[in-house]
């Protein structure tokens, strides 16, 4: 998932914050970081950052491929809305790329990844639990606090509370109340939770 762009897996590149940081939500966040935040109204901002530092690197032919990207999708049947992504920021300062782009719908956010990223439907799910039909939820669960534990059969019955799945490492904020966390997530005093890396297996955030 952190390669947000097909075109960026073919030249080796993982988008990344700048070294000097770049703010989503609450979240501040440094070079090889990433963060999704979920607000209140449905909308969501997905920022990447990583290295820039090949000589083959060409900036203006990423920027370009990025605007041609965006607006392919915002053009497509599968948008929600006009302008369904917009570019909040993409900047390369000293050797470090930064991308980050906000969705106007959780849907929009969904399909795009899974579109363009080609992300195993297994891998990543963002919506209701009873809507849930790919993603296999398993494993022990915790509250935010850590105070209470269940395990996934109890996680299943929640058919009418959100559920945000991935595989890789991320910061995560959200405007509504978190539930549960898998066990490999950590949450911090602030209530923003980090995801396991992809070797740690899937984590899932209940909300």
């Amino acid at each position: 998932m952190k390669k947000l762009m097909s075109f960026i897996m073919a030249i080796v590149l993982v988008l990344s914050m700048t070294a000097c940081g770049h703010t989503v939500g609450k979240i501040d966040l440094n070079k090889n970081q990433s963060a999704i935040y979920i607000k209140d109204d449905g909308s969501v901002t997905y920022a990447v950052s990583e290295s820039f530092d090949k000589e083959y690197y060409n900036k203006d032919e990423l920027k370009s491929k990025i605007e041609e990207e965006v607006a392919d999708y915002n053009k497509s049947s599968q948008a929600s809305v006009s302008g369904a992504i917009t570019i909040e920021k993409f900047q390369i300062k000293s050797e470090v790329a930064t991308l980050c782009l906000d969705f106007a719908t959780i849907y929009d956010f969904a399909t795009y990844i899974k579109e363009y990223n080609r992300i195993d439907e297994k891998e990543f799910y963002i919506g209701s639990i009873s809507e849930n039909k790919n993603c296999e939820i398993q494993g022990s669960f915790k509250s935010p606090d850590g105070k209470k534990t269940v395990e996934a059969d109890e996680i299943n019955k929640l058919e009418n509370k959100n559920l945000l799945v991935v595989k890789e490492q991320y910061f995560v904020q959200l405007d509504a109340k978190i539930q549960y966390v898998s066990d490999n997530c950590k949450v911090s005093e602030d209530g923003i939770v980090t995801t396991a890396k992809q070797e740690d297996g899937i984590s899932y955030i209940i909300y």
